[in-house]
């Protein structure tokens, strides 16, 4: 969270003290904006010692959501409406909250960033009467890597989507495992290797399925032994032996690594009883021809409920 402000926006980041950045808990977020925004709300303060309030919104859907910012407007009133009296002013004035959406389509952006856009044109008397309320767009794909710090989570995301090749790929990798070893976080360093998996199955195989790549060891998947895999593959340039490579491991794992990855994905967006019940619905059914399908649907689903539906449906 810290390197997407530093990274997107650093006129703003200049302003915050990033040492007191913290996530809400789950139960507040869930509570007041539903089960599908579990993460998405932090708070820091700013340099001179107010309580800032900052609303994450991914947005990784094909499709641009011409209402994002009425959406934002709406997600803004009820963490305000959510806040206790402890949190608010010595005058009971409501702290700042930042929205901010994350967007990862391949389009570029064009829904209005400020509610008031949305709004029909009106005589000049009543335009003080239009609500005003704007987020913050980061657009990934706009990023450019060499203007970016380069020790830079957001600026390493920005430099594997414009990788071209497998080549390219491996290159990102030694760099990447060095900062979050750096970082000693296990979760983020688990879900970049889920995903780094997904680039790879997605873009540089025939198959093209939602795999995981094995990166990693069974036990505890340390770092370094992707660090080792990286150095690995870059003295094995060779398209073709490395694919060659890629295709054994999917040939002895694909089914299961499908599933296991699908469970792990609906457990972080929906919570282990969604994934629970995800895994005994596949277990009436042919897995392989359904995952790939699946995981478009997690994304796609507004809620625990409507994903299972789905799910169902299928």
């Amino acid at each position: 969270m810290a390197d997407t402000l530093l990274g997107a926006s650093s006129d703003i980041a200049r302003h915050f003290d990033l040492a007191t950045l913290e996530r809400l808990p789950a139960s507040f977020v869930t509570e007041h904006l539903g089960q599908r925004h579990a993460d998405m709300l932090w708070r820091i303060q700013t340099t001179d010692g107010k309580w800032l309030y900052l609303l994450v919104l991914l947005e990784f859907q094909s499709t641009i959501d011409r209402r994002m910012a009425l959406r934002m407007m709406d997600y803004t009133v009820r963490v305000l409406r959510g806040l206790d009296r402890d949190e608010l002013g010595s005058q009971g004035e409501y702290p700042v909250v930042l929205p901010v959406v994350v967007y990862n389509g391949e389009q570029r952006w064009h829904a209005a960033t400020d509610v008031r856009d949305l709004f029909a044109p009106v005589p000049e008397e009543l335009v003080g009467y239009l609500p005003r309320h704007r987020y913050l767009l980061i657009e990934v794909q706009t990023l450019d890597p060499s203007i970016l710090p380069p020790d830079n989570v957001l600026a390493m995301i920005a430099r594997f989507e414009r990788a071209q090749s497998l080549g390219d790929v491996t290159a990102l990798l030694v760099p990447l495992a060095d900062l979050l070893d750096r970082a000693a976080e296990p979760k983020l360093v688990e879900s970049f290797k889920a995903w780094i998996g997904l680039v790879v199955a997605q873009r540089f195989t025939p198959e093209r399925d939602y795999v995981e790549l094995q990166i990693g060891t069974e036990e505890g998947r340390e770092m370094t032994t992707l660090i080792d895999r990286a150095r690995k593959w870059g003295e094995e340039r060779d398209q073709q032996c490395v694919e060659k490579g890629i295709e054994r491991g999917i040939e002895q794992g694909k089914e299961q690594g499908e599933r296991d990855l699908a469970c792990r994905l609906v457990a972080d967006r929906f919570g282990d009883d969604t994934a629970q019940e995800m895994s005994r619905l596949l277990d009436k059914m042919p897995a392989a021809p359904h995952i790939p399908a699946i995981v478009r649907m997690i994304f796609a689903s507004e809620s625990a409920e409507e994903f299972l539906e789905r799910v169902r449906d299928a």
